[in-house]
């Protein structure tokens, strides 16, 4: 007869001498390809890497994959600032127009309509769950224009004080900043997220005193330093969100949400560092 561990045909059966075979785990470190979206992530699961925030690839550009996503990125935060910048230059001559015509109205209500547009399509953008999804990639663009309006009636009166140097220094600080803060951070790698609970304090405190200011004669100075206050928050905020771009954005595949936040900060820095220099009280 056929030896017992062999089949009547021929084949070996050897394997079931040695029992059930065991799962080995992957060492630590040890990573592995998995099916969800193309992305390679440590023992753990990508399930994990979301929940704790940590993962093999965070914040390494020299990972192909988070390499990709920064640029993706950055390439809808540089057309989106080129939409603001063009929409400003546009809103700059709809104002000069009105105040032409004697039309204060209308530049009323381009400011406050432009403005709630520009709340609006950020908070829609930023608590959307489709990062996919058409319409939040379009909503970019129009934060973006409805940015570009909401500050043509500060340009213009500066223009028209005589103060258009202070526009160019103004965008030339914020540009100057917002490069070197993100340089610094994805050369780097380091990780400012942990800012978030102090700027969220330090916006309280801008929000209260410049309440308070709308009742309280403030100098000159005080109001100047408030203004540098704006400004320090959203240098803060700079680090913060670019921090988010290689890591949580990333492991989301969220790239308009990133540069919505990253448009939001460059914004910012522009107007305080613009209210710093100029003084302007609006």
């Amino acid at each position: 007869m056929f030896p017992s561990n062999k089949d009547p045909y021929g084949n070996n059966r050897g394997y079931q001498n040695y029992g059930p075979v065991e799962n080995v785990a992957p060492q630590p470190g040890y990573a592995q390809q998995q099916p969800y979206g193309g992305h390679q992530y440590a023992a753990g699961g990508y399930a994990d890497s979301i929940e704790t925030g940590q993962g093999v690839y965070e914040g390494d550009l020299s990972n192909p994959a988070v390499a990709a996503f920064t640029k993706k990125v950055y390439a809808y935060f540089a057309s989106a600032l080129a939409v603001a910048t063009g929409a400003a230059f546009g809103g700059t001559e709809a104002v000069n127009y009105f105040v032409a015509q004697n039309n204060v109205q209308a530049v009323s209500g381009l400011w406050v309509g432009s403005m709630i547009t520009f709340f609006v399509s950020y908070l829609i953008v930023v608590f959307s769950r489709k990062s996919s999804s058409p319409l939040k990639t379009g909503l970019l663009y129009v934060f973006a224009g409805s940015a570009g309006f909401m500050l043509a009636p500060t340009l213009m009166r500066y223009v028209a004080a005589g103060m258009g140097m202070s526009i160019v220094f103004a965008f030339g600080i914020a540009t100057v900043v917002f490069l070197g803060l993100t340089v610094y951070v994805l050369s780097t790698g380091k990780d400012f997220r942990s800012l978030g609970g102090m700027l969220l304090v330090g916006v309280l405190a801008f929000v209260g005193i410049a309440l308070m200011t709308w009742f309280v004669p403030v100098s000159n100075l005080m109001y100047s330093g408030l203004m540098g206050l704006g400004l320090l928050i959203f240098i803060g905020f700079t680090l913060y969100d670019t921090s988010r771009v290689v890591r949580d954005n990333f492991y989301r595949n969220d790239a308009v949400s990133a540069a919505i936040n990253l448009l939001y900060d460059f914004v910012m820095l522009f107007r305080y560092a613009l209210y710093f220099l100029g003084g302007n009280r609006d």
